[in-house]
């Protein structure tokens, strides 16, 4: 296993870019907030390409940094 970093530590560390996170800690609203970096890539496309690297565990796939104007969401 590598090295286990708090949410903070991955928005510094991968600031713009896509993560696919083992987390190891959620807190009230499901979100991570502490886990290992399995990927990491700037294009979401690529990200979504290396989900294999899950291995079967529970991940989380998150944008970390600024969210672009141009980004809509639809929830």
């Amino acid at each position: 296993m590598g090295k286990i970093l708090s949410f903070e530590e991955i928005q510094r560390q991968y600031d713009g870019e896509w993560v696919i996170v083992a987390y190891t800690a959620l807190d009230e609203q499901m979100m991570f907030v502490a886990g290992e970096v399995l990927a990491h890539e700037r294009e979401e496309e690529d990200i979504y390409r290396a989900l294999s690297v899950a291995g079967g565990r529970d991940v989380a796939v998150e944008y970390v940094g600024k969210v672009p104007d141009d980004l809509v969401f639809i929830l």
